[in-house]
């Protein structure tokens, strides 16, 4: 994230060596050169100069504005989940758990469905964080994916410059009329509050880490083990049906006493 006034050249340039590379560097070229340089200009004439249409450095853009502050918080995420939660009003929420469990974008949608009591056998009734045509564009045939492949977190991630959450990125982006809707980047209380930060603040950081991270450990679990795999059950092998309920025992009788 650079202090420095770079000029409009240097911008485009940057955002050119970026591309492939690295969205993180391209959205922030962008919101710079929307705030300094753009006179009137559109996201479309950005895309022009740097050889994206409007509609990727829109949402390369607006993903900056929303969560450049914070993308360092969450080392462990790639640019499409911030990409996939621009919208949530709860993604604070969404982002630092699937932070801490190195989750896949696929994972941190089911998880984030399951805590709104939706029905994971169903399909998610979500609309797509931005106008999606039925394939995405991509920058270049080598980045080409569907629109399925960012949704189950298998989205490539390249070494390149300038993200600040340490994991360069190239993710395919879906259209949007250039030009159309609010310009004003995304309000950070859009972005939700982390539960119980205060109350951290007060207890012993060592054990609320440990209690986080078994909080997070059980919600995956419980997230994965839907009706279908649950009816499954006796179908696998004694020996691992055998272990699983000991694993479960034990949580309860260890568990047992907290209220």
């Amino acid at each position: 994230m650079t202090q420095e006034i770079q000029s409009e050249d240097q911008l485009i340039t940057r955002a050119q060596e970026a591309l492939s590379q690295c969205n993180w560097v391209i959205g922030e070229c962008a919101a710079e050169w929307t705030e300094r340089y753009s006179r009137g200009r559109t996201d479309a004439d950005f895309g022009a100069l740097i050889g994206l249409s409007g509609d990727q450095v829109y949402q390369r853009r607006r993903v900056w504005e929303c969560f450049a502050d914070v993308s360092g918080d969450y080392p462990n995420l790639k640019w499409s989940h911030f990409y996939v939660a621009v919208n949530w009003d709860d993604a604070a929420k969404c982002l630092q758990w699937a932070n801490e469990i190195e989750a896949t974008v696929a994972e941190m949608k089911a998880w984030r469905r399951a805590q709104h009591g939706e029905d994971l056998k169903e399909p998610s009734e979500e609309l797509p964080p931005f106008s999606v045509a039925p394939e995405y564009l991509s920058i270049d045939q080598n980045s080409l994916q569907r629109v399925e492949e960012v949704d189950e977190g298998r989205e490539p991630a390249m070494a390149g410059a300038g993200a600040s959450s340490g994991r360069a990125e190239t993710v395919s982006s879906a259209p949007r009329e250039a030009g159309q809707g609010e310009y004003a980047p995304f309000g950070k209380g859009a972005r939700g509050e982390v539960a119980g930060e205060d109350q951290q603040e007060r207890s012993d950081p060592e054990a609320a880490d440990l209690y986080k991270r078994a909080a997070a450990a059980i919600e995956r679990v419980t997230t994965v083990l839907s009706p279908e795999l649950l009816d499954q059950f006796s179908e696998i092998p004694l020996d691992i049906q055998q272990r699983f309920l000991k694993a479960v025992n034990t949580l309860q009788s260890r568990t047992g006493g907290l209220s």
